[in-house]
């Protein structure tokens, strides 16, 4: 009995002994991983990763983004005190055309969120007054894809005719130019336009014209079919398109789709159930503010963030060093200017990164991404009434597209930046807006320098362009002749052609409203120069 009391405490003895080095253990790993967080992820993500159990082997193990899931995602936004609606983290997932977020680019959104929340303007988006839209016994034009469609005579107008609704048909069989005044005075008397978008030509002269009538917010009613072939194959008047085409064209209809959301106007797919409701209008069994859809606002607002998200992944993949990791201080600062300016050198975020907390070298991606996010906070925070006081004064500004995230665009980085340094040279004052901040907040008083290279990609810069005519802005064309990207085979000599039209038809209107086009960089930086001092 002697001899297993005896045991039993030396078995105790040991497992205390065992017991108060793991304490220790354990104490040495926390304090080991709250350094960690200190230093590389900062005060703004500790919580964050720390609820997602990231630990120091697994990320400097491959340097590679770590992968989280939605679970997680949703771990981000609540340790960041940012609320939204669950279907969110679908939306941002279908935005980035991504399955998935990594760990950086959950703490770089949440960044994001929070400021458009702390700011009021996730919520309570700024929307446009919708248009009266009152249904007055007035023509409606059918506007749109013409040969070789027969949406008008097979669907339409014989719909339009039973109801006794009067209508302007563009589309006959030999066209002259005799009919061009014609057919401005009808749009300008409509009380409605019907456009439909159709996939079985490019409507690329279509697109234009109803970016432009987005502008003027005239009533529409618009019908937009994309290019949804089995196996990205498609056909247009027995010519199959590329995959490369088919995704174009894709994009220009949903950046309508984007701008007519915005605007509260009725889009439809199908182009009967179009035509029935223009009919209940004339009836007045409908109305058109029950097609207003507030929610688009903030998808727009998150479209933009993930731009956002996007360029400074750009950013550290760009200007990091070969082994994907950053370094030393400057190649720190340089990122972050990219990142947030678009250069790689600006003394607000510089200013900004000498306050931040010191952080320790090498950084991989998802530690750059974490310490940006704090970086754009504090940005956010120190320039918003600096934004505001902008917003107020009468001083006015150049207003320059944000294009970057454009694959094709990208690779006229150097001409756009030739722009760009002759109007800082200049003193100018220019701002570089995302594509919807270019539409909803700008100033009237604005100048809006629109270069258009001469690939087919600048098509979405010459429906931005066609929607501020539309819209009475000040819109100053820098304009390339067409020529095809030079990435795949030369277009076809028909798509080549439609490829122009939007080209002239963009040229028209400007002339119509008379805005000047150049195709000198000097001249239309000299040009846009003077416009700043002009009434």
């Amino acid at each position: 009995q002697h001899y297993y009391i005896t045991n039993n405490l030396r078995l105790s003895r040991d497992m205390f002994v065992i017991l108060i080095f793991a304490v220790i253990f354990g104490m040495c790993i926390i304090h080991k991983s709250k350094k960690l967080y200190k230093y590389q992820y900062g005060s703004f993500s500790k919580q964050v990763v720390s609820a997602l159990n990231i630990i120091e082997d697994e990320l400097n193990s491959s340097h590679q983004p770590q992968i989280i899931d939605d679970s997680d995602m949703s771990t981000i936004l609540d340790a960041s005190n940012v609320h939204v609606p669950g279907t969110y983290i679908d939306i941002l997932k279908d935005l980035k055309r991504e399955g998935h977020f990594t760990l950086g680019e959950g703490l770089l959104i949440a960044s994001m969120l929070k400021d458009k929340q702390n700011t009021d303007n996730y919520y309570h988006l700024k929307s446009p007054k919708p248009a009266n839209r009152k249904i007055e016994k007035k023509p409606v034009f059918l506007g749109g894809s013409c040969n070789p469609t027969t949406w008008r005579g097979d669907i339409v107008i014989p719909m339009f005719q039973d109801r006794h609704i009067d209508f302007y048909n563009p589309q006959v069989d030999e066209w002259t130019e005799a009919l061009v005044q014609a057919e401005a005075k009808a749009k300008e008397q409509a009380q409605l336009l019907f456009f439909v978008l159709d996939n079985e030509t490019r409507a690329l002269a279509s697109i234009m014209e109803a970016c432009y009538f987005l502008g003027t917010r005239k009533p529409l009613t618009l019908i937009v079919k994309e290019y949804d072939g089995q196996g990205n194959k498609w056909e247009i008047m027995g010519e199959e398109l590329d995959e490369y085409e088919i995704d174009l064209l894709n994009d220009l209809k949903r950046y309508v789709l984007e701008i007519a959301k915005l605007e509260h106007i009725p889009v439809f797919k199908d182009t009967a159930t179009a035509a029935h409701y223009v009919s209940a209008l004339y009836d007045g069994t409908a109305d058109f503010k029950a097609t207003s859809n507030n929610k688009r606002m903030g998808i727009s607002a998150l479209k933009t963030i993930v731009s956002q998200v996007k360029h400074a992944e750009n950013a550290f993949d760009t200007h990091s060093s070969k082994s994907g990791l950053i370094k030393n201080s400057e190649q720190l600062s340089k990122i972050c200017c990219n990142s947030y300016k678009r250069m790689d050198s600006d003394p607000e975020v510089e200013s900004t990164i000498s306050r931040l907390r010191k952080v320790k070298y090498p950084l991989e991606k998802d530690q750059y991404m974490a310490y940006y996010s704090e970086l754009y906070s504090e940005l956010s925070a120190s320039t918003m009434s600096m934004r505001r006081k902008r917003k107020m004064s009468s001083r006015r500004r150049i207003i320059v597209p944000d294009w970057s995230d454009n694959a094709f665009i990208k690779k006229k980085k150097g001409e756009i930046e030739a722009f760009e340094n002759l109007l800082r040279t200049s003193d100018a004052p220019v701002e570089i807006l995302p594509f919807y901040d270019v539409l909803y907040e700008s100033r009237p008083d604005d100048v809006h320098l629109m270069i258009i290279p001469e690939g087919e990609h600048s098509t979405l810069c010459m429906m931005q362009a066609a929607f501020l005519l539309g819209r009475g802005s000040h819109v100053v064309l820098y304009m390339k002749d067409y020529c095809a990207d030079g990435t795949r085979a030369p277009p076809s000599p028909t798509a080549q052609k439609d490829y122009r039209r939007c080209r002239v038809y963009l040229q028209d209107m400007a002339i119509l409203h008379g805005m000047p086009i150049f195709d000198s960089p000097e001249e239309c930086v000299e040009h846009v120069k003077h416009s700043l001092v002009g009434s």
